[in-house]
């Protein structure tokens, strides 16, 4: 009975850390939802995120990104363990590029711009994994990710800007799961998700009590299917990137980060899945908050480039780690 139930828990420790790979649009994090993993692109959009150029502009945007992670917390928001074998120490190096392409065409729709857009996302990503004394593994990969792509409409007013759009996330990157030992790290996720998603933006112009000044946030809800290779259904999940911060001349200086809320509970055959630390039918719900320093500077009046830190504050059935992004954007 021992030496089964080590094994079981081996198992569940290396089914935890599948999917340690890209996510979505800077697909760099992993978090609950099957293996820790979503395709929520958390911590992508920052300054100016609801404002998009004028009809009949078409918008490149790259997305660099570095991450390591650090450490997997637990339903409680402790350093995960696995009973009898000790602390999980997980470590993952991930490097992504990001590339966007939007359309902000001439067709009106109800008051505003019709746009479309495709994200493209390749990525490296390295991890290791131990429990205890005891060697789950390492395993590096590179290649292409989940692309996704959709539809929306964006609106001017003097102050306030807004996109309302809906994503789909297709599952195109490699993903194994053959075998007795699954990989350790996949670049996609073999599942679809579906993602309503409203962007805004407020900035003060010369009339306003602070010129200059901005807030802006990117919300997103996803709705994932079923991964038919485990017959396992990550639970809906809501996210937020966020920014406040001013304009200074070509500079743009504030606070980014994101927050990030599983509505409903991971399930697996049908039925609540199981907590994959403790073993115990509990379900797996995901929270976590970020927040880091921003810098973005206007190029000519045209192109933007923009660096950008975010460290973990809590996470919940997540990882731990810091994430540094640099973006580029291109309008033409």
């Amino acid at each position: 009975m021992g030496k089964s139930k080590n094994s079981f828990l081996l198992l569940a420790v290396l089914v935890l850390c599948i999917s340690l790979g890209l996510l979505g649009i800077p697909a760099s994090h992993t978090y609950a939802g099957e293996g820790y993993g979503t395709h929520v692109p958390v911590g992508a959009e920052d300054t100016m995120a609801g404002a998009l150029p004028p009809a009949g502009t078409k918008v490149f945007l790259n997305y660099f990104q570095i991450y390591n992670l650090k450490n997997f917390k637990d339903n409680a928001g402790r350093n995960a363990s696995v009973p009898g074998l000790g602390k999980v120490d997980a470590q993952s190096q991930v490097v992504a590029n990001i590339f966007r392409y939007v359309d902000v065409t001439k067709i009106k729709l109800l008051g505003g711009d019709l746009i479309w857009d495709i994200i493209i996302p390749v990525v490296y990503q390295h991890a290791s994994v131990s429990a205890g004394m005891v060697d789950i593994g390492r395993q590096s990969k590179t290649g292409l990710g989940d692309v996704e792509g959709g539809i929306g409409i964006q609106w001017h007013r003097p102050t306030f800007h807004n996109i309302a759009a809906f994503h789909i996330v297709a599952p195109t990157g490699a993903y194994d799961r053959s075998g007795t030992r699954p990989d350790l790290v996949n670049i996609g996720r073999n599942y679809w998700s579906f993602n309503p998603l409203w962007l805004v933006t407020y900035i003060g112009d010369k009339n306003s009590p602070i010129p200059g000044f901005e807030v802006s946030a990117k919300m997103m809800y996803f709705f994932n299917t079923i991964n038919t290779a485990t017959s396992y259904t990550s639970g809906q999940e809501f996210s937020a990137d966020y920014f406040v911060g001013q304009h200074l001349g070509p500079w743009t200086f504030g606070a980014n980060g994101n927050f990030y809320y599983q509505v409903t509970k991971d399930k697996q055959y049908g039925a609540t899945a199981y907590d994959q630390f403790s073993g115990l039918q509990t379900g797996v719900k995901g929270r976590s908050f970020s927040v880091g320093p921003l810098v973005s500077y206007n190029l000519a009046n045209k192109a933007f480039i923009t660096a950008k830190y975010q460290f973990g504050v809590y996470e919940q059935n997540r990882p731990q780690g810091d994430a540094f992004w640099l973006k580029f954007i291109l309008p033409f």
